[in-house]
């Protein structure tokens, strides 16, 4: 599939902050329990409840390298 012009690290920041609504939406559609979802991702219940918290630290640490990225550097940095 090929892309109209390259993702920005701005867009890739809106997906990452949609995922814990995105992942609670389609457990709930699919009718499954978060401990029935960990399964099946094949992640801990604690892990998908964080996700869905927004509290997960590997999706935290993801945002803060991507606004990192994002930003002009000033000279001489």
């Amino acid at each position: 599939m090929a892309h109209s012009q390259p993702t920005t690290y701005r867009e890739l920041a809106d997906v990452l902050n949609s995922i814990p609504l995105l992942l609670r939406e389609a457990r709930r559609a699919r009718g499954l329990s978060q401990r029935a979802t960990a399964e099946q991702l094949g992640m801990s219940f604690s892990t998908v409840c964080r996700i869905e918290d927004g509290r997960d630290g590997m999706v935290s640490n993801a945002l803060a390298v991507l606004a990192w990225l994002d930003q002009t550097p000033e000279a001489g940095e």
